[in-house]
């Protein structure tokens, strides 16, 4: 039921990303944003790593089907040619005396019903078989027979069922389903690594979309100090020197500009990657993300990635087959039993003509193998003991990641909420030293450091607020569940 599910999304993914396709070639990307819900989805149809892995499901698919077919029975049709250099013989030497033998049992029937015909009346059947065996022993071997057909055709139809195997064909099964859970599960780890992924590249560009903007606003307040700096030293207010100080500002600033929007360029080749999207399609993201105030249950968030965590559903695949593969090593100690039967065609083309029909059942139990069995068995054995101490060791790991990340998260959190203060308290310097600076009552010198200030908390501010998102989008993927940010991010515009 799964891998059917699993197909229905896949076929709606397609439908999702042809009708983005459509909309972007006739200017629908060029005016509209790709929405970090509609990225993802584009991811988990385009990359490469989850095609990989959604192919791995489909082999395992199959196998898991066929599987199934060990408990049907297997029917052949056999069929060929054969010709002799020469006609068989048949060893006559090698029969010599079972013939003597039938030949003196004819002959003592002869002799009992036409015996008297023949003038040996008194003889009985016991004495005449023994006296004409006795004498057919001296004689020479008899020439060997010969088959005369040194070319014929074989035909047959053969069926086998198996009637009891020790449990080996149903642990067979168990195994190959066990398998196309693991491989289910592994598509979707791959799916949620590509989704953290997605979400931290797509996080990025939005920062630095917003870093930029602000580079921007304290670099056209830079053009804007030293324009007026330089009117202010032609009627002669403040001295030249000044000037330069101004300039300097401007060229530090246009410099931190320039090296954010090179890394922008570079975060939006590393999301297109993760999307795997032509550049054909034009790639403009969210340029704002605000601040929501969550709230996480740390048992809850436990309790959920003792269920959903992919890791530890994959442990659990591993248990069933360390489990099916004891259970395929302990059958080999007991008899295979199946039925089987033949039909012969073209047998009287055949120089020993078979019956039509043959049927049976056949029981096979090896006594020897040189203790490979038994060795094989305590491999399966020490298999489960193995995962069942990686289970236990993943379940502390995935504590120990769920409760990391928590904390990080909750540090995050009030590191930005730290910043608020900061940020206006710093917009009003900026604001404050740039008025009196217009009004004459300011030095240059404090309008630059005011606006290098701003520009310093304001950054560092975003950058939290990208830290504390990426620290949720690592919670919610170290339970297993990475979407949930989604609506999250997607319903946070800043004002």
């Amino acid at each position: 039921m799964k891998h059917w599910n699993s197909i229905f999304s896949e076929h709606k993914l397609k439908i999702i990303y042809t009708i983005l396709m459509f909309c972007s070639i006739y200017g629908f990307g060029q005016n509209n944003e790709i929405s970090i819900s509609e990225a993802l989805m584009i991811s988990y149809k385009n990359n490469e790593q989850i095609k990989r892995y959604a192919e791995r499901v489909e082999q395992k698919f199959y196998e898991d089907k066929a599987a199934k077919g060990n408990f049907l029975p297997s029917i052949n049709v056999i069929g060929g040619y054969t010709y002799l250099s020469e006609n068989m013989e048949v060893n006559t030497s090698q029969v010599q005396s079972s013939l003597d033998a039938l030949g003196g049992k004819y002959s003592a029937a002869f002799v009992q019903a036409y015996g008297e015909q023949i003038g040996l009346s008194g003889v009985s059947a016991e004495s005449a078989y023994s006296t004409l065996v006795d004498v057919l022993g001296q004689f020479p071997a008899y020439p060997n027979m010969v088959i005369d057909n040194q070319q014929f055709s074989t035909a047959a139809i053969t069926a086998t069922q198996p009637i009891f195997t020790g449990g080996k064909i149903n642990a067979a099964k168990r195994y190959a389903k066990a398998e196309l859970e693991y491989s289910e599960i592994e598509l979707k780890q791959i799916k949620d690594d590509i989704a953290n992924e997605l979400i931290d590249r797509y996080l990025t560009v939005a920062l630095l979309k917003q870093v930029i903007k602000t580079r921007q606003q304290v670099y056209n307040g830079m053009q804007k100090h030293k324009a007026q700096t330089q009117r202010a030293i032609e009627l002669e207010i403040l001295p030249k020197h000044i000037l330069l100080r101004a300039k300097v500002a401007v060229a530090d600033a246009e410099k931190d500009l320039n090296n954010d929007e090179n890394r922008l360029k570079l975060a939006e080749m590393a999301l297109r990657t993760t999307m795997n999207l032509p550049d054909s399609i034009p790639l403009k993201t969210m340029d704002s993300i605000g601040y929501q105030d969550l709230y996480f249950d740390f048992n809850k968030l436990l309790d959920t990635a003792n269920t959903s965590q992919p890791l530890l559903e994959l442990i659990d695949q591993k248990e069933i087959m360390a489990k099916q593969s004891y259970a395929i090593e302990k059958s080999k100690f007991m008899p295979n039993i199946a039925a089987f039967g033949t039909y012969n065609m073209f047998r009287e083309d055949l120089p020993i003509v078979p019956p039509k029909f043959i049927v049976g059942v056949q029981a096979q139990l090896n006594i020897f193998n040189g203790f490979k069995d038994v060795n094989k068995l305590k491999v399966s054995k020490h298999l489960r003991a193995e995962v069942k101490n990686a289970k236990a060791y993943a379940s502390q790991q995935i504590r120990l990641l769920v409760e990391s990340n928590y904390m990080n998260t909750l540090n995050q959190q009030k590191l930005y909420n730290s910043q608020i203060t900061t940020v206006n308290l710093a917009k009003e310097n900026l604001r404050i030293n740039t008025r009196r600076f217009e009004e004459g009552l300011g030095k240059s010198i404090d309008v630059i450091d005011a606006s290098l200030l701003y520009e310093k908390s304001k950054i560092e501010q975003l950058v939290a607020l990208d830290g504390y998102y990426k620290a949720i989008a690592n919670l919610y993927t170290a339970i297993g569940q990475p979407e949930k940010i989604i609506p999250i991010i997607s319903n946070q515009k800043l004002l």
